[in-house]
């Protein structure tokens, strides 16, 4: 396996030792395709793998059976072995069609989540990856060119926190000043290094501590010539206008090839091969894991590679996902109107396809952006590490207010509202450093 140079010792020599011999058929897939990738892996990914390999690894023969005895019933109603098409080797689109389609998949999928429940308590009680505590923070930008209105603003949210006024100072009406200090958070988070249960993760998987996802380009622009902060080398910067490049020639690639149900895998197959270095920036191209990671979330097929706010929501629930970041910044930006006759055309450029020129929408990039503001805390918070201590909030320039979801600890001076930017940025600092 090319990627076990990359591996602990310790999982290599679990892998001789025949582990993967214990799983249960649809197990495989998964975690096959997690060691054939694990140069791509983040971090908080590479744990989980390790995780499960090392508590299969202690356990018994009776033991082994005894934890997979629910998935391998369940197995067997599904007709799993019978299946011609499966592959154990990566987790494929008929893979999860003949999954999905079986009446016990959920029964299943609960199957499997107890077994990764009882892998995380044995790495808890074996003084191993469990996860501690470590403050976090989430950083939403709407930009003033997005006029938000503030009774509309933060329904979404659900009463999940609170409306904080800001002075409609300087700070937040001047692109650099506020951006300036955005700018200095993502630096303060990646040279703060891993969070505490990543104490002997590599500096490269620590990396993936801090992240700015910027849905046109002036916050990574920032970042990247930012001599303070060191930034460039240490965070995660994604610019969805600096991956112009990758977008066009992936979607080129998607659409010099037929498309149906039936060679979906084979699409799929060649996107997931062919070489995209040359079409990333530097900060992308710089980390395989980024460009792999930019790689997935194109071929998730959920607009991110046509608009500039669908692939900072998406791009957002990912990093959340994948890497458990201790900071994330992300910016909303302005998006075209909808072109005529191009809806349907979810994997092609618009201004390719229809000559009429772009129009920015305004008022709807700042519904865009109010709603998938929402989705971004909703889909941290489905992660342990999220739900305690972390702060999140979210600044409508515009308005000159934020949205504020912290818990009791987190420094507020309340009797100072409306307060300076200045502030909330101080006690974001303080709170992650």
């Amino acid at each position: 396996m090319e990627a076990s140079k990359q591996m602990p010792e310790r999982l290599q020599e679990a892998l001789r030792h025949g582990v993967l011999k214990r799983l249960p058929l649809t197990f495989l897939p998964f975690v096959n395709q997690q060691l054939h990738e694990w140069e791509f892996l983040f971090a908080n990914e590479r744990r989980s793998t390790d995780r499960l390999v090392y508590y299969v690894e202690s356990l018994s023969a009776e033991e082994s059976a005894a934890l997979f005895s629910d998935l391998i019933r369940l197995e067997d109603k599904m007709g799993v072995r019978g299946w011609q098409q499966f592959s154990t080797e990566e987790e494929t689109i008929e893979n999860s069609s003949e999954l999905a389609r079986s009446p016990y998949f959920q029964q299943w999928r609960e199957a499997v989540q107890r077994v990764f429940d009882a892998a995380d308590r044995y790495a808890v009680q074996s003084g191993g990856a469990g996860a501690k505590a470590a403050n976090r923070a989430i950083v939403l930008d709407i930009p003033a060119l997005l006029p938000v209105q503030p009774q509309q603003a933060w329904e979404h949210w659900h009463g999940a926190g609170r409306r904080v006024k800001l002075q409609p100072l300087p700070s937040i009406s001047a692109p650099s000043a506020w951006q300036g200090a955005l700018v200095g958070l993502i630096g303060d988070a990646a040279r703060r290094g891993g969070s505490p249960d990543s104490h002997d993760a590599p500096d490269e998987e620590a990396a993936a501590e801090s992240w700015a996802i910027d849905g046109a380009s002036s916050l990574v622009d920032a970042c990247l010539v930012d001599k303070r902060s060191a930034a460039t080398s240490h965070a995660v910067l994604l610019s969805h206008a600096r991956l112009a490049s990758y977008r066009t020639n992936f979607l080129r690639e998607m659409n010099s090839m037929s498309k149906n149900l039936a060679n979906a895998d084979s699409v799929y197959d060649h996107l997931r091969k062919v070489d995209v270095s040359p079409w990333c920036p530097k900060e992308v191209a710089a980390d395989a894991a980024v460009r792999e990671f930019v790689r997935a979330l194109y071929l998730s097929g959920n607009g991110a590679v046509i608009f500039g706010n669908s692939f900072v929501e998406w791009a957002a629930s990912e990093a959340l996902r994948r890497a458990r970041p201790r900071f994330l910044a992300a910016r909303f930006s302005v998006r075209s109107k909808p072109k005529p006759f191009t809806a349907v055309a979810v994997f092609e450029n618009p201004d390719r396809i229809n000559p009429l020129p772009a129009v920015d929408d305004n008022p709807g990039s700042a519904v865009d952006a109010e709603i998938l503001a929402a989705y971004i805390w909703l889909s941290a918070v489905r992660y342990e590490e999220y739900r305690q201590a972390t702060v999140c909030v979210c600044v409508a320039e515009s308005a000159a207010e934020a949205y504020l979801v912290a818990p009791p600890e987190f420094a507020w001076p309340e009797a100072s509202e409306p307060a300076p930017v200045e502030t909330l940025i101080d006690s974001l600092r303080r709170w992650i450093c």
